[in-house]
């Protein structure tokens, strides 16, 4: 009885120094974003993908960054205010518009993302982290493995979102 009381309590803090350690980053990672661009990191994120994508459309920003659509459409007027993107009409849907970046757009993503990427280094460069493609790759394959787990109902039930 003892072991499995351990191994509960070892896993639910496994749990918590995980989401610890995500909010920790988030907040470096934000503040780092919000020195470089003067945008919060969602508006960052959707930014970088319509620049990533060129010609786009909301939907196809929420499956690129992983951002909600009623986020993504927040912050696309947000953007749009900046000059940091454009919307004009789909001709193909018009239910939908096109996003497109400005110039003002990808120069700021030019400026910013390499001073963005020398902070992501130093972060993965810490001592203790190991190899960051490996960690990487490790989280990513237990992320993998809990949305099989969610797809099968398991655990049966989810906690809330925030």
């Amino acid at each position: 009885m003892e072991n499995e009381s351990n191994s509960l309590n070892s896993g639910e803090m496994i749990f918590a120094a995980i989401y610890s350690l995500s909010q920790k980053i988030m907040m470096l990672y934000s503040k780092a974003v919000l020195r470089e661009t003067g945008l919060n990191w969602q508006d960052w994120r959707i930014l970088r993908a319509v620049v990533s994508l060129q010609s786009c459309r909301a939907q196809d920003i929420c499956e690129e960054s992983g951002i909600k659509k009623s986020h993504v459409s927040n912050g696309l007027a947000r953007l749009e205010e900046c000059g940091h993107i454009s919307r004009v009409e789909n001709k193909g849907d018009k239910r939908s518009r096109i996003v497109v970046s400005t110039e003002q757009g990808q120069e700021l993503v030019a400026r910013a993302q390499p001073k963005l990427h020398e902070f992501e280094a130093q972060i993965s460069s810490q001592p203790d982290v190991g190899d960051p493609d490996a960690l990487l790759s490790n989280l990513r394959s237990y992320k993998d493995e809990l949305g099989r787990q969610l797809d099968r109902n398991e655990p049966s039930t989810t906690p809330q979102e925030d």
